[in-house]
């Protein structure tokens, strides 16, 4: 059977019902699991209490643009910032993560005479939900 790779060019960025991919450098869901240790008269003993997911994108900037992915942050960050954002990462292999996430300001500005970019953590809210097919 041959191998299959999956690169980070096979990822649709979506938020908001919005496709990004021309602007998206990089994307990455991760999990950062809560686990507490329990020291018992046994030995130590752990628990997965909770999980802390985020997800991190690489950006260069599109302010002033049509449909700017920048702005339209800008805006959900100042008008709305405690209302998550719909967000699905989808590859060509068919793998599909939804989640939600809270908005960010972006940041603006850079280095000459570099692109402007920005790098965005985002907090998941609750657990992303991955379909394989």
């Amino acid at each position: 059977m041959a191998t299959t790779i999956v690169t980070a060019r096979e990822i649709t960025f979506t938020l908001a019902t919005v496709n990004y991919d021309a602007q998206t450098t990089s994307v990455v869901l991760s999990n950062a699991p809560v686990i507490t240790t329990y020291q018992t008269l046994d030995g130590k003993a752990y628990k997965h209490i909770d999980d802390q997911w985020t997800l991190t994108v690489a950006l260069l900037a599109d302010w002033g643009v049509a449909s700017s992915l920048f702005e339209a942050m800008w805006n959900a960050a100042n008008s709305a910032p405690n209302t998550t954002l719909a967000v699905s990462l989808t590859t060509t292999t068919g793998a599909v993560f939804a989640l939600n996430v809270f908005p960010v300001f972006p940041n603006a500005g850079g280095t000459a005479p570099d692109a402007q970019t920005d790098n965005w953590s985002m907090v998941v809210s609750g657990t992303p939900v991955a379909t394989f097919s």
